[in-house]
């Protein structure tokens, strides 16, 4: 005995090349990363990734720090100064010197 079975199939190009197209570019990004941390692990001295990192970020660190020593320690001693202005013995020590001087 013969039994005819018919189907269809519902294939969307455009979803399909989406998918293809958003995969395809994190994957290539993930594939460059692996390979620049494998080019830097493999010419380092650290025995393990973790140090190499640890070692990369301290060095990144310290350069980003230097570069902008002057404007940290500005910007330090402004919020300082702030939080300084908004005490209540500054504004009674400002008011007596304001009192005494007479301005």
């Amino acid at each position: 005995m013969e039994h005819i079975v018919q189907f269809a199939i519902n294939i969307d190009d455009k979803t399909i090349q989406n998918r293809i197209e958003e995969h395809a570019y994190s994957d290539v990004l993930n594939k460059l990363t692996k390979n620049a941390v494998d080019s830097v692990f493999s010419h380092s001295s650290a025995y393990s990734r973790d140090i190499m990192w640890e070692s990369l970020m301290g060095e990144a660190l310290q350069s980003f720090l230097e570069e902008r020593k002057n404007e940290i320690i500005d910007k330090a001693a402004n919020m300082l100064a702030d939080r300084f202005q908004r005490t209540k013995k500054y504004r009674e020590a400002m008011g007596a010197v304001i009192a005494k001087d007479g301005e």
